[in-house]
């Protein structure tokens, strides 16, 4: 199994700041003008998190920055969305940071100009809930929900540049002072191991939660 997913045992505090698309990529509003707004649906989940696997996790080490986990999304229509959660059971790498990131899932085009990101503090389980602080709208398609680990303390990526060379024991040792880590639940996602690298289709998720408002065309 990719060492993006190392079972091993969730909590983690998000906070959010929206951005806007790329010039190359259709703004929030450009992409809601593509249809027409009859009218705007109650909010819903639009995707459930699966099937929680008990005992297994997903746990991220400071030597896998830029390692990505995420779902699949389908919207029927145009979509704003309202919520993403998810868990983590506990972190203990200085100064954590995670991104949400959007993709087109034909393309795999970054959405947002962006990722969203958020200092993770250390400390045991907690349940995030990402609100956008505008309206995050979305055209009618297929696209990718993914976290990125996306920096950690200079230090402490130092200090794991050579894990690659450690024995298995040695490795063990460290992980167990210093790594992130998720419940893991069984639920189609992609992985991979850099944003340079091809996403990898597993039945295996850390449990996203996305809730939004869909618009009738």
């Amino acid at each position: 199994m990719n060492r993006t997913f190392q079972y091993v045992a969730t909590a983690l505090l998000l906070a959010l700041t929206a951005t806007r698309s790329s010039a190359q990529t259709p703004t929030s509003e450009e992409q809601l003008q593509e249809v027409v707004v009859l009218g705007k649906q109650k909010q819903k989940t639009l995707l459930r998190r699966g099937t929680r696997m008990p005992g297994a996790i997903v746990m991220l080490t400071p030597d896998q920055v830029g390692h990505e986990v995420g779902s699949a999304l389908t919207l029927n229509h145009a979509t704003e969305l309202k919520e993403i959660t998810f868990d983590i059971l506990s972190n203990n790498i200085e100064e954590a940071m995670l991104g949400i990131v959007i993709y087109r899932d034909s393309t795999y085009a970054e959405v947002l100009e962006k990722p969203i990101q958020a200092h993770i503090p250390k400390g045991k389980k907690q349940a995030i809930t990402v609100t956008p602080e505008k309206p995050l709208l979305l055209a009618q398609g297929r696209y990718i929900i993914a976290v990125r680990f996306a920096d950690c303390a200079k230090e402490t990526r130092e200090q794991w540049v050579q894990s690659d060379q450690w024995t298995d024991k040695q490795r063990y040792e460290m992980a167990r002072q210093c790594c992130m880590q998720f419940p893991l639940y069984s639920k189609f996602g992609y992985i991979r191991n850099d944003t340079n690298d091809t996403f990898e289709k597993r039945n295996l998720n850390i449990g996203l939660k996305v809730k939004g408002r869909g618009y009738k065309n």
